[in-house]
């Protein structure tokens, strides 16, 4: 027997029967599918003979695979319409759900954002305050500073003016002083 490759399958479709059609050469296609087409072809026996039991028998068992078939076909629907309308609400479920965790996501990662903003804030402000209670020592310090320089300027000033009369009257007696010892040398 030799093996064919089946490339190209072509039905069509005929009074009782289908017609397959295999086509393995390009030029063949053309010529044969109109010589299938145009040949009409009459079933194997005519509706006015008689038809044998087995004929008759495989009509019946057709007609009863054609009725199981269409019941399948229902059922298949009804299974087919049960299981999209559970796949539709399974799916609305799952986008609820899931919109559910986000908001519940959002509102925490909204919570936590709030709380590290806040103890951000505090952390600034109490570092700014602090800041400014140090620049506020700093200024009282100089303050202080500046004072207790005048203050000893002041004493300077003071201790020198007092050392300067003192001085001037140590001078002043040893001028007297010089005076009396001149006065005293020449009357003697």
């Amino acid at each position: 027997m030799r093996r064919m490759a089946l490339k190209k399958l072509k039905v069509i479709p005929k009074e009782g029967y289908l017609l397959l059609l295999d086509f393995d050469d390009e030029d063949d296609d053309i010529k044969v599918s109109e010589e299938a087409l145009s040949e009409v072809k009459s079933p194997a026996f005519d509706k006015n003979e008689n038809i044998s039991p087995q004929a008759e028998a495989d009509e019946d068992m057709g007609d009863e695979v054609d009725s199981m078939l269409d019941k399948s076909e229902d059922d298949i629907y009804k299974t087919l319409h049960i299981k999209r309308k559970w796949m539709e609400t399974y799916v609305k479920e799952s986008f609820k759900g899931s919109n559910q965790k986000l908001e519940r996501f959002c509102k925490t990662n909204e919570r936590e954002r709030k709380n590290i903003n806040n103890k951000f804030c505090e952390q600034y402000i109490t570092t700014f305050q602090k800041s400014d209670m140090d620049v506020q020592k700093f200024n009282e310090e100089k303050e202080k500073s500046v004072n207790s320089c005048q203050k000893e300027q002041q004493a300077l000033k003071l201790s020198k003016c007092s050392q300067n009369q003192t001085l001037e009257a140590v001078k002043e007696m040893h001028e007297k002083s010089m005076e009396v010892v001149m006065n005293l040398g020449t009357k003697n």
